[in-house]
């Protein structure tokens, strides 16, 4: 249970800086063995000569294949615990802290069980604790499962030995399955966004640009000289097939049965690393989106995290101009807003499709079943939960479908309908079971250049069964006007 959430947060804006220190110390920044690049792209162009482009892909398919640095990963695995424990001993002074052979002991004696930390330490700080586990592994050429071993390894050890309660299932699940998400979209963002070949402030601000998004990288790049070795070429590091991004901001009226702050001001982000209709994608999370979302005044400021990428896909290509894949996705959502309260690590599967209609237009469908090992579901009787099991919220397997259509024209969704369905059985908390829906429809006008204009309305129910208290059902619809500009 990695208990500080800000802490994670400081320790990443404190790793990249001291980090970037270095680098401006380093003279091999500065050197003249190799030239910069002519013109600045926020993600550059790899310079591999063609013959080195395996066939049906790009120069940047071969960036997986580095050297497998076990005692490098295993190193900085047991540093991120170190440093997490000693700030929970040391500065926080946290009683769980306090750890002993014996209280490791007992908790091998005693086992995995649930535990009853608050919703955003479980659902989101333990996905992002994992993603330090992960990345260890990623950033010393470990692939996507191979560094999720790591991931889950890190989360056992830390469970056992580094704090004197008892593991915890749900931190287990967590932090493994939340940090192979949150930890390959991290490393994938850092690592398109690195460049051997540049020199001097264009060096520096890409370093710490990719330590903010990955810091654990930046600190394998710091102790291998990677940091700072400047290089004929861009380096074996992923990069996009393509990439977008699109920022939001607007007004949302919320209509729910219960909510302290009807009208509210919503940022959004969205970028869409990859396509996974693209030829070049043929491994985990070559193609994944991102979607984060801030409102005001809500209970918590980060409202929605939402990271989901292609786990594997089989073409279905026939004759026609229609292209057809059916694909496994895995998800990491967390949400927390006034209507809803949830969280999951999904497994999605089913079919994509992508039909070209003209005008640079295309219409994407997809019908896909949906699996989660352990969902995170606000309950409504929060005292009787608190006393109960020590939380107001359940924890719960789940299973569902969701089904979404998209008119898309230059990369800008002109049109959206979404309809998701997901049925929740309690394995630990108050509640017998949940049924959770949601449906939106959201329209966009492209006005000039970059900027568009659109609106949205969506609309949620929970339906929530108990043996010991009354059934309840929660409506809520929002309507949603914003302004978009979206990065091509």
């Amino acid at each position: 249970m990695i208990r500080s959430v800000e802490m994670m947060q400081t320790a990443r804006r404190a790793s990249a800086a001291a980090l970037l220190a270095a680098t401006l110390a380093a003279p091999g920044a500065h050197g003249e063995d190799a030239p910069a690049p002519a013109r600045f792209r926020l993600f550059p162009e790899s310079a591999a000569p063609a013959e080195s482009k395996p066939a049906g892909g790009t120069a940047d398919a071969v960036a997986d294949k580095k050297e497998k640095r076990f005692w490098l990963a295993a190193g900085e695995l047991l540093a991120v615990e170190a440093i997490t424990w000693g700030y929970n001993r040391y500065v926080a002074d946290q009683p769980y802290a306090r750890i002993s052979w014996q209280s490791v002991q007992d908790n091998v004696r005693v086992g995995f069980a649930y535990d009853n930390d608050k919703f955003t330490t479980n659902q989101l700080g333990h996905s992002f604790g994992g993603s330090f586990y992960y990345n260890a592994a990623r950033s010393n050429g470990f692939t996507f499962y191979e560094s999720a071993l790591f991931t889950f390894a890190g989360s056992a050890l830390w469970e056992i030995a580094a704090e004197t309660q008892g593991p915890s299932l749900n931190d287990l699940v967590n932090t493994t399955l939340g940090g192979m998400v949150t930890g390959e979209a991290s490393h994938r963002l850092a690592q398109a966004l690195l460049d051997d070949r540049a020199r001097g402030g264009e060096r520096i601000g890409r370093e710490a640009l990719a330590g903010l998004v990955d810091p654990v990288q930046l600190f394998t790049r710091l102790l291998t000289g990677d940091l700072w070795a400047v290089r004929p070429e861009r380096g074996p590091y992923l990069r996009p097939s393509r990439f977008v991004a699109e920022i939001d901001g607007g007004w949302r009226h919320v209509v729910p049965d219960r909510a302290p702050d009807a009208d509210q001001t919503v940022v959004s982000i969205l970028a869409r690393y990859g396509d996974p209709f693209d030829r070049t994608v043929s491994r985990p999370f070559d193609a994944f989106e991102l979607r984060l979302e801030a409102s005001s005044p809500n209970p918590s400021w980060l409202t929605r995290l939402d990271i989901q990428g292609l786990l594997a896909g089989r073409d279905l290509d026939g004759s026609g101009p229609a292209r057809h894949l059916l694909a496994v996705l895995m998800e990491f959502d967390y949400t927390n807003t006034d209507t809803r309260v949830f969280s999951a690590q999904l497994f999605r599967f089913g079919l994509l499709s992508k039909r070209p209609l003209g005008a640079k237009a295309e219409l994407r469908t997809e019908a896909l079943a949906v699996v989660a090992p352990l969902a995170a579901v606000k309950n409504d009787y929060l005292a009787e939960s608190s006393g109960i099991v020590g939380r107001a919220f359940d924890y719960g397997p789940g299973a569902g479908a969701s089904a979404a259509l998209r008119v898309r024209r230059r990369e800008l969704d002109l049109a959206t309908l979404a309809y998701a369905v997901l049925w929740t059985h309690t394995s630990n908390g108050i509640s017998r079971s949940n049924t959770l829906q949601s449906f939106r429809a959201e329209a966009r006008i492209p006005v000039a250049g970059a900027f568009a204009v659109g609106g949205s309305w969506g609309w949620e129910r929970r339906l929530t069964t108990y043996d010991e208290f009354d059934t309840t059902r929660t409506d809520a619809t929002q309507w949603r006007a914003f302004a978009s500009w979206i990065f091509r």
